[in-house]
């Protein structure tokens, strides 16, 4: 049976770590703007928006389409049975 010797280690080089560097930061950045932007409407329908509040029509009863708000469909796992004193 052939013995396991493992490989000895060899550091990093100075351009290899720098190149890590630079990508870590990259990321960061990447994920703190992508984080930090407006997301949603683009500008021109932001002013749309606050220019004609009106145009939107707030939901009656039983409406659930084409109004301020959405619904949403839930699904949920059953109540669990209530555990019996008597298994003791």
């Amino acid at each position: 049976m052939p013995s396991y010797e493992p490989e000895p280690f060899r550091p990093v080089n100075r351009r290899r770590r720098f190149l890590i560097a630079l990508l870590a930061i990259a990321t960061a950045a990447f994920v703190v703007w992508a984080m930090t932007r407006k997301s949603g409407m683009v500008e021109g329908e932001v002013r749309k928006a606050a220019l004609h509040p009106a145009d939107v029509a707030a939901c009656t009863q039983g409406q659930t389409v084409g109004c301020v708000g959405s619904m949403t469909s839930v699904i949920a796992a059953p109540a669990a049975a209530p555990a019996s004193a008597a298994s003791r």
